[in-house]
């Protein structure tokens, strides 16, 4: 018997008729929006940031003028806190980057990187 840790209707593991990987365009954001209140809550997201649930069948480049898509995972397990550091945003505008650029597996090199300069001072 084995267990997974996958949410359902998750498209990891599940053989593609196509090689090539989803793009942003094509991945539809798939959770739930109880999910979604208990990350603003957790997080404690002020109520003037305006978080919103994502549309049903929406992806992330689906965000409405003046708002970014934000992964749950960066918040669940890249420990990404709003508002950003200091450190975090000047990295950001270094590179010309917007967090909206940098992927959950992404996150966490930025994160150790603050970490590791921090360490050095």
């Amino acid at each position: 018997m084995s267990t997974s840790s996958r949410p359902e209707g998750s498209w990891k593991g599940k053989k593609s008729k196509s090689k090539d990987p989803l793009r942003a365009d094509q991945a539809v954001i798939n959770w739930r929006e109880d999910e979604f209140q208990q990350i603003c809550q957790n997080f404690q997201f002020l109520v003037n940031w305006g978080a919103q649930y994502p549309t049903p069948g929406s992806t992330a480049l689906d965000a409405p003028p003046g708002y970014i898509t934000l992964y749950g995972a960066f918040f669940r397990k890249d420990n990404f806190r709003l508002p950003i550091t200091k450190f975090f945003g000047e990295v950001l505008t270094r590179y010309g980057l917007h967090v909206s650029h940098i992927s959950p597996v992404g996150m966490p090199w930025v994160t150790h990187f603050e970490f590791i300069c921090q360490a050095q001072l």
